[in-house]
């Protein structure tokens, strides 16, 4: 028998820490103080920004598989398959995980985007926003507390992963 390697188990909170950090522009002294600095404008404009970040992805989606991804419980359900370690192993090759513009980083934020837009398009939450181009950090206001979807998708491209949490979650939300 030939001898082999298996690719290392990556939990989410691994995942997370190594491919998604904060991004502090030159001048701030924190990310506290970047993101204190939000204005208005920037506030109210950050949903429309979200949302057209969840069409790219989508976008990206109809390019690369062909498919035509519902704004629905029925879109969750085939983000819910199409994000597993191998789709995590295609996005992570020949990375850095320290740029800022990797391809897993750009993706999840989109998937995420497209999970947290289902929630909104459904009447299940708002947009809590984080200013750019930390779009990542934002999270949705739910009736029974917060939701993450880029942690969400992330959890689903780690070896944590839990079959249809994506849809469980959704379904479970009032």
């Amino acid at each position: 028998m030939w001898p082999f390697r298996r690719a290392p188990r990556i939990p989410a909170e691994r995942l997370f820490s190594a491919w998604f950090r904060p991004v502090v522009p030159d001048g701030h002294p924190s990310l506290e103080a970047f993101e204190a600095g939000i204005t208005d404008e920037e506030r109210a404009r950050m949903p429309k920004t979200l949302g057209k970040l969840a069409m790219d992805g989508v976008e990206r989606i109809y390019q690369v598989r062909r498919h035509d991804l519902s704004p629905d419980r029925d879109g969750l359900v085939f983000l819910d398959r199409l994000l597993d370690a191998e789709m995590r192993i295609k996005l992570t090759r020949d990375q850095d995980p320290a740029y800022p513009r990797n391809l897993l980083r750009i993706v999840a934020t989109e998937f995420g985007c497209i999970v947290g837009e289902i929630y909104v398009r459904a009447g299940k939450g708002t947009w809590v926003p984080r200013r750019p181009p930390n779009h990542w950090r934002s999270r949705l206001l739910l009736k029974d507390g917060e939701y993450d979807p880029f942690v969400a998708v992330i959890e689903k491209l780690s070896d944590d992963r839990e079959p249809d949490a994506l849809v469980r979650r959704f379904d479970a939300a009032p």
